[in-house]
């Protein structure tokens, strides 16, 4: 979520190249997480590879769309996405996580997959705010289980919409992507062994607030200042 706006405003990316470099780091950024979500056998193998699959012709058609929008409607699209994730984080940190209840629902996981696999496509988001309330809908998982398991869907849809936009890879400064993945790890690492005495939920409210005012500014500086 955060990717974006930094190669748009600090590195002066393109949309465009910014969504496409946002996948980079956000298949990075999900498998390292994954890791331990591996060993602590918080990670369903089967129905990530399900979920996958698929979404994979939602991914195509979201790398084969992007390239034809226009770079404010990339931008606007990409807002609405962040303030819908700055919602489902509220509303997680607003109430106790519900009990994993298993839905014969099919089709909700199918039509996830591939709204997933759009948004993953289009705005290189990895859209786990939406996995993870699907997992434990459809297959029953707890919040942990599910949680590991959208890490390795992520980076399993991000790694292929990155092949799939394998045609705009020459535009971009590769050297700048791979600095904020390195920078990323190194600060996971960190923020993972620090004494955090901050709450779950001030912390998940925080969050949220802060991608609001990410949209915010991402649609007033497309629209406004850009046409001063």
């Amino acid at each position: 979520m955060l990717a974006v706006p930094a190669f748009l405003f600090l590195f002066n990316f393109t949309a465009l190249q910014a969504t496409t470099a946002s996948l980079a780091v956000v298949a990075a950024s999900a498998a390292f997480g994954a890791v331990p979500r591996f060993q602590l056998g918080q990670v369903r193998t089967r129905p990530a590879v399900l979920f996958w699959v698929l979404g994979l012709a939602g991914t195509f058609a979201g790398t084969r769309i992007a390239p034809v929008i226009p770079e404010a409607a990339l931008i606007a699209g990409f807002s609405l996405v962040l303030v819908g994730a700055a919602i489902a984080m509220w509303r997680k940190g607003s109430r106790p996580e519900p009990e994993g209840i298993k839905s014969s629902s099919w089709w909700l996981i199918l039509f996830v997959a591939s709204v997933i696999g759009l948004l993953t496509g289009v705005f290189g988001v990895g859209g786990g705010f939406l996995i993870v309330p699907a997992l434990v809908l459809v297959f029953g998982f707890p919040f942990g289980v599910a949680a590991g398991t959208s890490l390795v869907i992520v980076a399993l849809n991000s790694l292929t919409a990155l092949m799939f936009r394998a045609d705009t890879w020459h535009d971009i400064e590769w050297q700048v992507p791979l600095i904020v993945i390195v920078g990323g790890l190194v600060g996971s690492v960190v923020a993972s062994r620090a004494n955090l005495t901050i709450s779950q939920r001030l912390l998940e409210r925080a969050f949220a607030g802060l991608l609001v005012l990410l949209a915010s500014w991402m649609v007033i500086e497309a629209t406004v200042l850009r046409g001063q």
